[in-house]
């Protein structure tokens, strides 16, 4: 089956209220010295001037990590922007790990005052191959079981809520993702690594 060139995984921060979104930057940086995640990191980009915009980058060879506030909803956002995998499972399965690699590392990081959390039942996939997968119901269908299989060994659970944001041509083809019976990011890491 064909692929996207590139896949989104947002996480959704669940104490987003009085987070300075320049404290990112040191962390960041300090990432790209400690190589902390998978891939070769290069650089920091800071948008904060971006209304609801992509916030503070991560800029990777193979991905990209933003602290992205899209529609007021401010949480890591990670982005796969290489075709590296044989198909869309093997894909999400690794985007969606470097994304809890990154989220587990931000929860961890003593530079946040309160600490940073994420919520684990809300995830947002995001497919900017807008010639490949346009934004509209067959591309769901296209793809909807390779999405159910990954996220049900994921959750470990087949009950897992997805379905398509919109169906407007404008947006990047989004699926939004609930199963509230995952409470930490913690269970999710462990869950991605047993994949």
């Amino acid at each position: 089956m064909m692929i996207p060139l590139r896949t989104q995984v947002k996480f959704f921060l669940e104490n987003p209220e009085g987070v300075d979104l320049a404290t990112f930057s040191p962390v960041f940086q300090r990432w790209i010295q400690q190589k902390a995640l998978k891939g070769q990191l290069i650089d920091v980009a800071d948008y904060r001037h971006v209304f609801e915009g992509p916030g503070m980058v991560l800029i990777g060879y193979d991905s990209d990590y933003f602290i992205e506030n899209r529609d007021g909803r401010l949480g890591l956002l990670y982005t796969r922007k290489r075709q590296v995998d044989a198909d869309v499972q093997t894909q999400l399965r690794a985007s969606l790990q470097l994304a809890l690699d990154a989220c587990q590392l931000l929860e961890a990081d003593d530079a946040f005052n309160p600490r940073l959390k994420f919520r684990a039942d809300e995830i947002e996939l995001r497919f900017p191959d807008r010639l490949r997968l346009p934004n509209k119901p067959e591309t769901f269908d296209l793809i909807k079981d390779d999405v159910g299989t990954v996220l049900a060994e994921l959750y470990g659970s087949d009950s897992v809520n997805f379905a398509p944001v919109s169906n407007d041509p404008r947006y990047l083809f989004t699926i939004a993702v609930q199963h509230p019976g995952v409470t930490s990011i913690n269970e999710l890491f462990q869950a991605a690594r047993e994949v």
